[in-house]
């Protein structure tokens, strides 16, 4: 007998029986309405007390036998049919066309119409499941490619070049289990399980259930195949309590009768356990649902004190249909970093922001990719700094879609300009819900300085110089600035202080003094660093230095103009304290080169971005080793930024994929997309590539 024939004989058998039910119900309703019809009203009252004349006793007994045998037949059909499902036998026909619409109904999928009750193929019983992983794999880059390919070919019905799987791989008869992620790259992966004995066999039964998906040849555009090769069992876990593994690096499956495990993808993706390591089953409930797949093992999850766990380690690769990476965490690593690579990363960050920003200029300021919403906060002075990163990567591209963007947004921005009270003639400040800041001013020189810079169109000038003398305004004899916020227009003070705006204010005055040639901006960034250096950090030791990287900017630029030693010191004793403190012995391999623990995207990049403007003084003005030295730390924070953004590969789970792309998130685990997360990276990606530029 074909190892598909019981299928058949499933539906058939389901299908007699649901009609025989629908039958016996309208033929009941049928002759009890002519057998009481039929009668007089006097008949009625002595008839309704006797049995119908159809209730007789050989109908009763022909009836319950015909239900028995229909009943017995269809539970031995459906135990072997079910059993053909696990092994995941190839579909006949007339399987998927006998399925009632209302739990097969086609979806579709992008350009993929698929059937939905196939992905209850994830929660059917498995040949296989996690307890029986006795014995791990070691699969190498160069295995990953070939079974990766070998499952693009297998996917698609057309004619391939047969793919040769090592010999190792194709003599594995241990119990395996794969997971085969796939998307066309509009909507978020839909993953299914395979397990057989052998790699080669799992593979090819998870295949085999992404093949029953679709009626029509598809070769899907994203694949990720990940194998299982390491499992440990939790005894008595109880799910009110944290995990005590990382979710990011970590999947999770509950029992073999459930059929539900999840890839740590998965896992952050839909917050299946949140970023305080808790289980959340009614999130859980809700991603099985959406796939349409069978949640009343949750609802046994719920009811149990503890229950056993498994917690499973797999080994990743991704194809694109162009390249095959192996994955860490979700993403790719970056051992070597060239030119081309740099450049790309920040074009595709660049595109991000230019699909971010509005008809008015006004950027989407922080994305949520995990739900796809979008906060209503918003941050003038990231806007401006995020208007200069993009100029920066225009220098550099000339991707008009960049300029005309960051156009938009400069009009945005100096809506918020507004004559300042003391002086209305003479100054202007950056206004935002009704406080004027020192950064918010600066960095809208900075932005529109870069403008003038790049496009030779010296309108915004005037208003430049305005936003100048606001900061010249504040500034005391010692060289301090008396204001970093206030509110507008009466100008009351506010207690707030930022380690940042000093920086930022320099760099402001040295970029109007490119600018106009003025002595006078130059003169007070040179009063400002006297202060910084001479009195703020006078006595402080370098684990007590501000990272800054808006003063190293400045004082990279200062030293040029005005030479003095201690504006070059300065500058290399904030870049010591700087690669101090980089990660390079991490707990996890992924956090090598970043900053901070658990690192994050930003503050990563805004010190790739300052030992920039430090490796340019020590290069030209200082100790080559020194210059080796930042470099080397400079490479190394930037391999991790890059492990930030989004890619094919990171947004495969995401509700909307094609909208996060290019854009750098908060953290390794954390998805949010912020404008500035975008604008520093881009910064000091460019940072990098202009110094391998230059040789």
């Amino acid at each position: 007998m074909k190892s598909n024939w019981w299928y058949s004989l499933e539906v058939v058998i389901g299908e007699e029986m649901e009609m025989f039910g629908v039958i016996f119900l309208l033929f009941s309703i049928i002759f009890y309405v002519i057998d009481m019809a039929s009668k007089s009203t006097e008949e009625k009252k002595t008839a309704e007390v006797k049995p119908s004349r159809f209730s007789t006793r050989s109908i009763a007994i022909s009836l319950s036998t015909v239900f028995i045998l229909l009943s017995i037949s269809g539970v031995i059909v459906y135990f072997f049919a079910q059993k053909q499902a696990s092994a995941a036998a190839p579909l006949p026909q007339l399987y998927k066309s006998a399925k009632r619409e209302s739990v097969n109904s086609p979806k579709k999928i992008g350009n993929l119409t698929v059937k939905l009750n196939t992905f209850a193929s994830r929660s059917l019983p498995y040949e296989f499941w996690f307890e029986d992983i006795k014995d791990p794999i070691s699969i190498s880059e160069k295995d990953g490619e070939a079974l990766v390919r070998f499952v693009e070919t297998s996917l698609s019905k057309k004619k391939s070049p047969r793919i040769v799987i090592p010999p190792l791989l194709q003599k594995d008869t241990s119990p395996r289990i794969v997971f085969l992620s796939f998307s066309e790259g509009t909507t978020p992966a839909r993953v299914v399980i395979g397990s057989a004995k052998g790699i080669t066999k799992a593979i090819e039964n998870a295949v085999a259930k992404v093949n029953a998906l679709s009626e029509t040849d598809f070769r899907p555009k994203w694949v990720k195949l990940d194998i299982v090769w390491d499992v440990h069992v939790i005894e008595s876990t109880d799910l009110k309590k944290p995990l005590t593994f990382e979710r990011s690096l970590r999947g999770i499956a509950f029992d073999r009768h459930s059929g539900i495990a999840f890839l740590p993808e998965e896992l952050v993706s839909y917050t299946l356990v949140n970023s305080k390591q808790k289980i959340k089953l009614n999130n859980i409930a809700g991603y099985l649902e959406e796939r349409s797949i069978d949640t009343s093992s949750i609802q046994l999850l719920r009811n149990s004190s503890d229950i056993t766990l498994y917690r499973f380690s797999t080994t990743g690769f991704f194809s694109d249909g162009k390249e095959i990476v192996p994955l860490y965490r979700g993403h790719r690593m970056f051992n070597k970093i060239s030119k081309k690579e740099l450049l790309s990363a920040a074009t595709q960050g660049g595109r991000y922001l230019s699909r971010s920003i509005g008809p008015d200029g006004q950027f989407v300021y922080t994305s949520l990719p995990k739900t796809g919403k979008m906060s209503k906060k918003y941050n003038l002075l990231r806007h401006a700094g995020t208007v200069y990163a993009m100029l920066e990567l225009y220098q550099v591209t000339g991707e008009k879609k960049l300029l005309s963007g960051a156009r938009r947004a400069i009009d945005y921005l100096l809506r918020s300009a507004k004559p300042c009270p003391k002086d209305p003639e003479n100054t202007a400040c950056i206004v935002e819900s009704g406080y004027v800041k020192l950064g918010g001013n600066a960095l809208a020189i900075i932005a529109l300085a870069k403008y003038v810079e790049i496009t030779r169109d010296r309108q915004h000038l005037p208003i430049m110089q305005r936003l100048g003398r606001w900061i010249q305004s504040i500034q005391k004899d010692s060289g301090q600035f008396s204001v970093h916020k206030q509110t507008y227009p009466n100008d009351r003070l506010i207690d707030f202080t930022s380690a940042y705006y000093p920086g930022e204010a320099m760099l402001a005055m040295l970029r109007l003094y490119e600018a106009t040639s003025h002595e006078g901006w130059l003169d007070t960034a040179e009063k400002s660093a006297r202060y910084l250096i001479n009195i703020r950090d006078r006595d402080k030791s370098l684990s007590e230095l501000q990272h800054d990287h808006w003063l190293l900017y400045a004082l990279n630029e200062l030293y040029r103009s005005r030479p003095k030693p201690l504006y070059l010191n300065h500058a290399l004793r904030i870049a010591g304290a700087i690669m101090a403190r980089q990660n390079l012995t991490p707990e996890y391999r992924d956090w090598f080169g970043s900053y901070r623990r658990p690192p994050r995207s930003t503050p990563t990049a805004t010190r790739s971005e300052g030992l920039y403007a430090a490796y340019k003084l020590a290069r030209d003005f200082g100790d080559p080793k020194e210059a080796k030295a930042i470099l080397e730390a400079i490479r190394h924070g930037v391999a991790f930024q890059l492990q930030t953004q989004f890619r094919p590969e990171s947004v495969l789970y995401l509700k909307d994929p094609q909208r996060s792309l290019g854009g750098f998130h908060r953290s390794l685990t954390n998805f949010g997309i912020r404008i500035d997360y975008v604008q520093h990276n881009i910064s000091s990606l460019l940072g990098l590539y202009h110094i391998l530029d230059e040789g």
